[in-house]
């Protein structure tokens, strides 16, 4: 039997199916956090970490390379897709989608509270006619660019 790298992960984290990458030599605090809060939502079922991401769905791909479906406006997957900058203490939200109304609240409160107070959260691209608005006002660590 293989022995898991990281084992706390598996000890802490809910439901959800965890992938990570190989590249991924050690997880940051940061990270962890991240994925032992997403992976207690009950519709994440699944999450993929690389060196620069984070990715959680309650769908996969149907391609040979199974990934977290978090593309907008996906009729049926509750998704998020993060980068993840450490050196500089913020995440980007890259893409979320929400097919269930709530899920992509409950995403960005669990994605939020995973944050320490010096690490900031932005949104390049806003298309969600006033979604990120709300969710700014509940985050003061929350930019919309």
């Amino acid at each position: 039997m293989r022995k898991k790298k990281f084992p706390i992960i598996d000890d802490i984290a809910g439901k959800a199916t965890i992938k990570i990458k190989p590249q991924v030599k050690d997880l940051h605090p940061v990270v962890e956090q991240l994925i032992i809060k997403l992976s207690h939502l009950d519709f994440i079922n699944f999450i993929r970490v690389s060196p620069e991401d984070i990715q959680v769905s309650s769908e996969l791909t149907h391609s040979r390379v199974k990934i977290p479906i978090s593309k907008q406006d996906h009729p049926t997957a509750s998704g998020a897709h993060l980068i993840i900058h450490k050196n500089f203490k913020d995440i980007q939200f890259y893409e979320i989608n929400s097919a269930v109304k709530g899920h992509g609240g409950k995403m960005v409160d669990a994605i939020m509270k995973a944050l320490p107070e010096d690490w900031r959260a932005a949104v390049v691209m806003d298309w969600s006619q006033g979604f990120w608005d709300k969710m700014a006002e509940k985050y003061s660590n929350l930019e919309l660019l």
